[in-house]
């Protein structure tokens, strides 16, 4: 009697053993879900960051492009010695 009392609670622990493997395979296939499901999600919003800030920087640039060209057209001589002078001072300091 002793055996077979024995036998039954070594059946019931490799069942129990059995049964929280299979839960731990079933949490781990869903841990995998989730992370590709967040991996996902992330990349999209990287993927708009990164759009939006390319959007901003040329914005930006169209800018400043503009003002330029609106401040040449006002001031000619000005902007050209402020161009002579730039490549000048690059000049000396490339020669060096």
């Amino acid at each position: 009697m002793a055996t077979s009392s024995a036998k039954s609670a070594d059946q019931d622990s490799g069942a129990a053993a059995g049964a929280r493997t299979d839960d731990i395979t079933a949490d781990i296939r869903q841990l995998r879900e989730d992370i590709a499901k967040l991996a996902e999600d992330l990349r999209r919003t990287g993927t708009k960051s990164v759009s939006r800030a390319r959007q901003a920087a040329r914005d930006s640039a169209e800018e400043w492009q503009d003002d330029v060209s609106e401040a040449v057209r006002e001031k000619p001589l000005t902007a050209l010695a402020l161009a002579l002078g730039a490549g000048w001072l690059l000049g000396m300091i490339m020669r060096r």
